[in-house]
């Protein structure tokens, strides 16, 4: 058996080694989402979130300037798209969705369509859009993917089970799609 000093060094070490791998890119081929996604600016503030997690809110100036429209991950995962089942299209998160879309691309709710919905698992607490400098909680998160369309672009709203879509403008894979719900 080592003694207490060795045993703490051990265990030490081990945990560097873990952390250390944690943090390492699987495929340096091609560059992470967070990397490619703006740096927060002045006019940005951060605030801790209901699920653990920090984010960073735009000011009421930044809310009406046009979003970037997003494109698959660049891990080459495809948005979840697909036929809608009414019941679906009805809830107050979808609708407030579709508003919030139709406001970004400054056309009519009419013209926004709801091209996909999945119940997913997300693998941290930044439900699929990391933003970079932020930390976020390391456990699953279940919640759901919502596509909207608008004259064929496509762009992804995240939620947390319970919690209200966001718009995510460079949208992380799921760790998982979930049964239809």
């Amino acid at each position: 058996m080592l003694p207490q000093r060795q045993r703490i060094v051990a265990l030490a070490a081990a945990l560097t080694v873990g952390l250390t791998a944690c943090g390492a890119a699987t495929d340096d081929s091609s560059p992470t989402p967070a990397a490619s996604a703006p740096a927060p600016t002045e006019d940005e503030t951060a605030s801790p979130d209901d699920d653990g997690s920090t984010s960073t809110a735009p000011s009421e100036d930044d809310s009406m300037k046009p979003s970037p429209i997003p494109t698959p991950d660049p891990g080459g995962s495809a948005l979840p798209t697909g036929p809608v089942p009414d019941s679906v299209l009805a809830r107050d998160d979808v609708v407030a969705a579709t508003e919030d879309y139709a406001e970004r691309r400054g056309v009519d709710v009419a013209d926004v369509t709801v091209e996909g919905f999945a119940a997913v698992t997300w693998s941290d607490g930044s439900i699929g859009c990391p933003e970079p400098g932020m930390m976020y909680t390391q456990a699953l998160v279940p919640g759901y993917q919502l596509v909207l369309g608008v004259d064929g672009q496509l762009a992804s709203y995240h939620a947390a089970e319970g919690k209200p879509f966001s718009y995510c403008a460079s949208p992380v894979a799921p760790a998982q799609t979930n049964p239809s719900t």
